[in-house]
């Protein structure tokens, strides 16, 4: 009787106790701390870090940081190469990193004052079609001998030309539109007379019929300008025109003999940047 009356006990305590859990609220979930972040755009740089030298970004709710061991932000052809250290950039000298002019009569290299281009020898030109005069031009000869036609001599301007074009006489039949220049012979110069452009130095024969000064607007590469009306003492040239400097671009880079479009990266400041490579639609300046 008293086992059975025990029992009775217990099973009426249990039914209590599950009673009491059933209308009891469930425990409370472990804390789990915020996210550092939700984007990238919750992440701050830190100070000490040049934004050429380091990344920072949202990963699973945590800023993390990843250092470059080279600048992204670099110079072509100034012989030096930008890698960063802790964070910081710092420029060694590379000899590799030549400034390429674009001109196959220049010899691209690096001095111990800079990037220099060097005119080379009179000799073939690297195109095979031509020659090297030494003054960093391409001509079509430097010798008679290099004529192929025994009847025509190199000029002083480098051409193959009849030697009617040194007689000191007009000769129309040889196009000549004044002594010794203009038709098979070498360009007139101003005021010279003229039937077409190809008579005349500057490229520009005039409607009076002389050939005419060089112009930023007449439509003709010539005088000092770098590609047609642009470049030097005319105005900068766009993206993917011809150059020989820096000054020569709107986006102040000249690199293989041509205008480069502005980056972010390029090591020059243009654009909307405050500084190389920062500020306005690039990364923020330290």
């Amino acid at each position: 009787m008293k086992l059975l009356r025990s029992f009775a006990a217990a099973f009426a305590a249990l039914i209590v106790a599950s009673s009491w859990l059933a209308c009891s609220d469930p425990p409370p979930p472990p804390y789990t701390p915020p996210p550092e972040c939700r984007t990238t755009a919750d992440c701050e740089l830190p100070y000490n870090v040049d934004p050429r030298c380091g990344a920072i970004a949202c990963v699973e709710g945590t800023c993390e940081l990843e250092l470059f061991e080279t600048s992204r932000s670099q110079y072509r052809g100034d012989c030096e190469i930008t890698r960063c250290h802790e964070g910081q950039r710092v420029a060694e000298r590379d000899p590799e990193d030549v400034w390429d002019d674009g001109n196959p009569c220049t010899e691209d290299v690096c001095e111990p004052t800079g990037p220099a281009n060097k005119f080379v020898e009179p000799s073939p030109a690297p195109s095979g079609s031509g020659f090297c005069n030494g003054s960093g031009q391409e001509v079509t000869c430097l010798y008679d001998a290099d004529c192929e036609d025994p009847e025509l001599f190199c000029s002083l301007l480098g051409n193959c030309i009849p030697v009617e074009c040194k007689n000191g006489m007009l000769d129309p039949d040889f196009g000549e539109t004044y002594m010794d220049c203009g038709g098979h012979c070498d360009p007139c110069r101003i005021t010279q007379p003229c039937k077409n452009k190809y008579d005349c130095l500057t490229g520009v024969c005039g409607p009076d019929g002389t050939c005419s000064v060089d112009r930023c607007r007449d439509r003709v590469q010539n005088g000092n300008e770098t590609d047609v009306d642009c470049g030097f003492d005319c105005y900068p040239c766009a993206d993917g025109y011809k150059c020989r400097a820096n000054e020569n671009c709107e986006s102040g880079i000249c690199f293989a003999g041509k205008c480069q479009e502005r980056t972010c990266s390029d090591g020059r400041r243009n654009g909307e940047e405050e500084d190389a490579d920062c500020g306005g639609d690039c990364p923020p300046c330290r």
